[in-house]
């Protein structure tokens, strides 16, 4: 670092409350983030399976308009090569419905996760208010003491003795 360099603030922390401040407000930053995330990936990935399932559906139709097709123009031909192939897109058809279920199922325990997950972070929200109230009462000026009063002391009474207390009598 050269004389003109100056470190930056934020990697700069004074003191444990800093610190503490700043783990607090990253986590929760990163945590709400990574939330945000995962749950945009999962409706992602369903969405591709939702395509993908349209796309089967379709090829399936045309395979079996084409076997309606082949057994109405010459009902002796068997048509087997056709019939495996609907076989074959039925079966996983019936695959990715399972996937696409299972997808549902864990985006709705996610989305579950998500919000406890946000709920339990307000604790986050709340340590980071307790440290920035402490820092502030830390740092806040304290006000300026009132000046005593001074009272003028109590005059005391000489102490008195047995001798001073009793009357002396003369002896001549």
């Amino acid at each position: 670092m050269t004389s003109t360099d100056k470190p930056k603030a934020a990697d700069k922390v004074s003191s444990p409350l800093h610190l503490l401040q700043t783990l607090t407000r990253t986590l929760n930053e990163h945590l709400t983030e990574a939330c945000e995330q995962a749950v945009k990936d999962a409706g992602k990935a369903l969405e591709k399976l939702q395509r993908q399932q349209e796309k089967l559906e379709d090829k399936l139709r045309q395979s079996e308009a084409k076997l309606a097709d082949r057994t109405a123009e010459d009902p002796g031909k068997g048509g087997g090569k056709t019939r495996r192939k609907i076989a074959d897109l039925q079966a996983a058809l019936l695959d990715l419905k399972q996937a696409r279920s299972n997808a549902e199922n864990y985006i709705q325990k996610l989305e579950a996760d998500v919000r406890q997950t946000l709920r339990l972070a307000k604790g986050l929200d709340r340590i980071d208010a307790q440290v920035s109230q402490a820092l502030d009462r830390r740092d806040a000026p304290k006000p300026a003491a009132k000046p005593r009063s001074r009272r003028a002391p109590a005059k005391r009474k000489p102490a008195t003795t047995k001798a001073d207390s009793q009357p002396t009598t003369e002896a001549n």
